[in-house]
């Protein structure tokens, strides 16, 4: 581990808002799982008790801990204490990552249109191509293998890692992270018949009636736009919009394997899990938290922080502020009360059949009263 890598506790305290106890000058090299020390410079990360159980190696000198939580008196020199130990991580790792960054320009095997405007520091991986009248801000580093677009706008400090893909007019802002094989402006899935479909006759009928015949295509003419600070996931996709914008606002955080459809508008700081489903048009709010596989059908309304379950289908509008579940989603309370209810229903259905065979006895001796 190279001398850039080590820290002090007291450095390390001040950088992650924690506080120390014991020697603060020791210095560190490695955070690690408990289970994982293994060397005096190592900085086990004990945030409960289970965790505290698995350490096994007597050699680190010092440890990252919950307030709170009880330690072995003596057994370390040197603790940082941290209350959020969660957001106490995402602050220190960054200072451990590897020094150094790629070289600035493109690669020689990089395609890069005579047009296209590039900030002096921005680093272009081998076989990417870059089309006509494309923008990148400074710091930008793009991977190999990334495809951007005609007319793309970059604003400073993005990292588009191996993969990605740019439609043409996406816009992205600042510090915007896109992982593996993102794409980003593709097509929007809208097509239309001459005349009324299935989908569209169901509303007034109780089975299909309609057909689908002679299938159009509608064009999407409008554009990605990406605020600043989204980090997208890999393998997840964002369909440009037939018209406007197709729009996800600052500081929203999008796992793996998520599709939002065309003319969506995802709003500020939303946590999206992976293999969420947005179809088009939904309008999602400010803060809203969608769980792993939760579907959410075409133009409805999802209020701000409103919390999604996970592997919830959601057919209707959403408040804000609730919390909702289950296919069809229901209000929480609601949601478990039924699963209450389900859990009854074999005790009922025998306490029924057990009423039933009484019920019938009774019936018979009404029937013949001399036996």
């Amino acid at each position: 581990m190279s001398s850039a890598s080590r820290h002090r506790l007291d450095t390390l305290a001040s950088r992650i808002g924690g506080r120390c106890e014991g020697d603060a000058g020791i210095e560190v090299d490695r955070p690690c799982e408990p289970a994982d020390a293994r060397s005096a410079s190592d900085l086990p990360l004990l945030f409960s008790n289970d965790a505290l159980q698995q350490l096994r190696s007597d050699l680190p000198r010092a440890a990252l801990a919950a307030e709170g939580l009880g330690l072995p008196a003596g057994r370390f020199a040197g603790v940082i204490r941290v209350a959020r130990p969660r957001y106490a991580l995402a602050r220190l790792l960054p200072l451990f990552l590897p020094p150094g960054r790629p070289s600035a320009g493109p690669h020689p095997t990089a395609i890069v249109d005579p047009s296209a405007r590039l900030a002096s520091d921005v680093s272009i991986g081998p076989f990417t191509q870059i089309g006509a009248d494309v923008e990148i801000g400074a710091g930008c580093i793009i991977d190999g293998h990334v495809t951007i677009g005609d007319g793309c706008r970059l604003g400073p400090g993005c990292r588009l890692h191996a993969g990605v893909r740019l439609g043409a007019g996406t816009r992205l802002g600042a510090r915007v992270i896109l992982h593996f094989n993102v794409c980003l402006g593709a097509d929007g899935f809208s097509y239309a018949t001459p005349e009324p479909g299935s989908i569209e006759t169901l509303a007034a009928e109780a089975k299909v009636q309609a057909r689908n015949h002679a299938i159009e295509r509608i064009p999407s003419l409008g554009r990605v736009v990406i605020g600043d600070d989204v980090e997208i996931g890999a393998n997840s996709t964002v369909d440009r919009s037939t018209l406007g914008e197709t729009l996800i606002q600052r500081g929203t955080k999008i796992d793996d394997l998520v599709m939002i459809g065309h003319n969506c508008r995802i709003g500020e700081d939303c946590l999206i899990a992976g293999q969420v489903g947005i179809a088009g048009s939904a309008r999602i709010g400010n803060r809203v938290v969608l769980g792993g596989q939760v579907g959410i059908a075409d133009h409805l309304t999802i209020g701000d922080d409103a919390v999604v379950m996970a592997s919830s289908g959601v057919g209707r509008d959403v408040a804000s502020g609730t919390v909702v579940g289950g296919t069809p989603a229901l209000p929480r309370q609601q949601l478990f009360e039924q699963w209450v209810w389900l859990a009854r229903l074999k005790r009922m259905a025998e306490e029924i059949r057990s009423l039933g065979e009484r019920l019938s006895g009774l019936e018979r001796r009404k029937d013949r009263p001399d036996e």
